[in-house]
């Protein structure tokens, strides 16, 4: 897949205890997330995200960061995790941590298989 291989992954999930590790995460410590809630949050966060509706009646939503750019990816049921992208080119993704603060969301960095909790802990 040529998607994967040029981009950056982050999976956010809402915790329901304390994550600071992948193997903490599970069923026990996420809470569902409603998909209209997460994209009115990221809207409050970033009036600048562009969204379209996808086939499959989930949300993509692209905004260019300072940094890189964002692509969101929420599915159309409440689910347990929801998906950015970003380039791979860059060194830095900023709005990862501040999203987590916003939202009250956790992330895992697909690529270094790392928490980023926010910026607040």
């Amino acid at each position: 897949q040529v998607a994967s291989i040029m981009s950056y992954d982050f999976l956010m999930m809402k915790p329901s205890a304390l994550i600071r590790s992948p193997e903490e995460v599970s069923e026990e410590t996420l809470a569902l997330q409603d998909p209209q809630a997460i994209v009115a949050a990221l809207e409050r966060f970033s009036p600048q995200i562009a969204w379209r509706r996808t086939p499959d009646g989930g949300w993509s939503g692209s905004l260019d960061g300072e940094d890189t750019w964002y692509e969101f990816r929420i599915g159309e049921s409440p689910d347990y995790t929801w998906s950015i992208c970003t380039s791979h080119r860059t060194d830095t993704r900023s709005l990862i941590p501040a999203i987590c603060d916003a939202l009250g969301v956790v992330a895992f960095d697909g690529q270094a298989g790392t928490m980023i909790v926010g910026t607040s802990d």
